[in-house]
């Protein structure tokens, strides 16, 4: 494990980092490496970029970090078998059909918040039709800039 590349690493924290201690890394390291703010290659800053945000998102989510901690654990013990996704423990195999995916699901606020937009949008689309009906127009399914 001393020569591979860990999450910890990649965001210059210890093991032991808490999660404040996570954001502070990944905000600092995402002003240095976003690909619009940096004066690396586009290339070289979206490969990085992209390693510190993933680096982030398994460390920040508790779930994931217990898996990966565990992962290094039992790769630490075995110096001899190089394992190539001590990266990311939950890397998609291509020939796999089920998506597993690393995402944490939807918070009851977040599925409200989708729900109100839904309803949002329902009633500004009767409520057009509604003025559209009381105003006498009528409602064209063929767009008049077509129609010349």
């Amino acid at each position: 494990m001393k020569g591979e590349i860990t999450y910890y690493k990649i965001l210059g924290v210890n093991e032991n980092a808490s999660n404040n201690e996570l954001r502070k890394a990944f905000c600092k390291l995402s002003i240095e490496l976003h690909p619009d703010t940096t004066s690396l290659e586009l290339e070289d800053a979206k490969n990085k970029f992209q390693k510190v945000l993933e680096a982030y998102e398994n460390l920040n989510n508790s779930n994931l970090r217990k898996i990966y901690d565990e992962k290094l654990q039992v790769n630490s013990k075995k110096p001899n078998k190089t394992n190539l996704n001590v990266l990311n423990p939950l890397v998609m195999d291509a020939n796999n059909q089920q998506l597993v995916g690393n995402r944490r699901p939807f918070s009851n606020g977040e599925m409200f918040s989708l729900f109100l937009l839904i309803i949002i949008i329902l009633i500004s689309l009767f409520l057009a039709i509604l003025i559209a009906s009381f105003a006498g127009k009528e409602i064209q399914s063929i767009p008049t800039w077509l129609l010349r």
